[in-house]
């Protein structure tokens, strides 16, 4: 018990002061009372600290402490999933999905009228002329001598003359393909020769200063030759950044060098570390990756470079008994791997595993499989059934799987 003191003899006065534990060396620099006091929680949510945290999702003030829906809530609306690529390429039924199809429009009043592909029959009495296999509706239009072009833009066209030109251009502006509108203003000179504007002075050896800018006036100032006793006063007066400030006590003329001059040596460090070994000190030695002691060398003999040692894991060299013993802990190669008991199968405790279900099977032992959880039908839609699940199994024998016909019977199980 750090920092508190107990009193074992409550009737007696205790000698000299006792140390409390509010009464530290750490809570004397940096007491209780100092501390800052925390943001109440329903002004927090309005500060920039809740804002700025990292870490975490910053909600609207709002929703800071509105009741969040319970269980899995999804916001939004929900998206009906697209058709697949497969179904637009496949759109023409075939086969059971065919027949199922002509079934089910067979009750509609515009499939018996106007059956797809074919017609309608409206019984129409038309002229025998009509029913030949060249006659056409319409009159035939004979072949123009003049082209669409030729009609709109005659090119032998006569032109208007000036006066009607420019009585058009007066009234509808009908001016030329890139006419210039003329204003009739008096220029006094011939606008089509004359310049306006102010004309600017042509520079000379522009290449040249843009080469050499150097050269150009009043951009560079210009070298200004000083004294040595200016520069040095300079030097002395100024503090330069970044170095110490010259107090005069050395000659700038005269550079000085402090400490020995350092002599050449013949070894550096590295050469101490490593020292100097000759070429046939560097080589590796003979017996490198080889046993020296006897008795712990690996010779095998001949024939027994490629062989396995040790006894495998699981057995397939041996025959399994006919009934395996509960203590036998052998594993014969038929156990399950470890993702089948990680991740079991949905029949898997029933014995079932998912290749019974796609093991192909004849038409008997089909029946009998799908009658014994009362699936029941009639000759006749039990045979539509099982060719639908050959088209899905894309056989061509009499066999088809489990899983073939229970996708036959999900489509066909409300059809009579």
């Amino acid at each position: 018990m750090s920092g508190k003191s107990r009193d074992y003899f409550g009737t007696l006065k205790s000698a000299g002061r006792t140390v409390l534990k509010e009464e530290s060396a750490g809570d004397c620099i940096q007491p209780v009372q100092n501390q800052v006091p925390e943001t109440p929680p329903h002004i927090k949510k309005y500060r920039k600290s809740y804002k700025h945290q990292h870490g975490c999702a910053i909600l609207h003030p709002g929703l800071v402490d509105a009741p969040k829906p319970q269980g899995n809530w999804l916001y939004g609306k929900k998206t009906d999933p697209s058709d697949k690529a497969g179904d637009l390429f496949k759109q023409q039924p075939e086969g059971i999905k065919e027949l199922i199809n002509e079934i089910n429009e067979q009750k509609y009043a515009s499939h018996i009228k106007e059956p797809l592909g074919t017609m309608p029959t409206r019984n129409y009495n038309w002229p025998e002329e009509s029913k030949s296999d060249g006659f056409a509706f319409g009159q035939k239009i004979p072949p123009s001598e003049f082209t669409a072009k030729e009609v709109v833009f005659p090119p032998d066209a006569k032109r208007d003359d000036e006066s009607v030109r420019l009585m058009y251009l007066k009234s509808h502006g009908n001016f030329e393909a890139g006419e210039q509108k003329n204003r009739e203003y008096n220029w006094n000179v011939n606008p089509n020769e004359f310049r306006f504007g102010k004309k600017d002075e042509r520079e000379q050896q522009q290449m040249k200063k843009i080469l050499q800018h150097e050269l150009t006036q009043n951009q560079y100032p210009k070298t200004t030759i000083i004294s040595k006793n200016q520069e040095d006063w300079k030097n002395y007066n100024e503090d330069p950044l970044g170095k110490p400030k010259n107090q005069a006590q050395i000659n700038s003329r005269m550079p000085t060098i402090f400490g020995e001059m350092k002599k050449d040596e013949q070894w550096t460090a590295g050469q101490c570390i490593n020292g100097q070994p000759t070429q046939k000190e560097v080589q590796p030695d003979i017996d490198l990756g080889k046993a020296t002691k006897f008795g712990f060398r690996n010779q095998p003999k001949p024939g027994d470079e490629t062989r396995t040692f040790g006894v495998p894991t699981i057995r397939n060299d041996i025959l399994k008994t006919g009934m395996k013993s509960v203590a036998d802990p052998q594993n014969y190669g038929d156990e399950v791997p470890a993702v089948a008991l990680l991740f079991p199968e949905k029949f898997s405790h029933m014995g079932l595993t998912e290749q019974d279900f796609l093991m192909l099977r004849n038409k008997k032992d089909i029946k009998q499989i799908f009658e014994s959880i009362g699936i029941k039908y009639g000759i006749g839609k039990f045979e539509g059934v099982f060719k639908r699940a050959k088209e899905i199994q894309n056989t061509f024998d009499d066999k088809v799987s489990v899983k073939a016909f229970q996708l036959a019977v999900q489509e066909m199980h409300h059809i009579d």
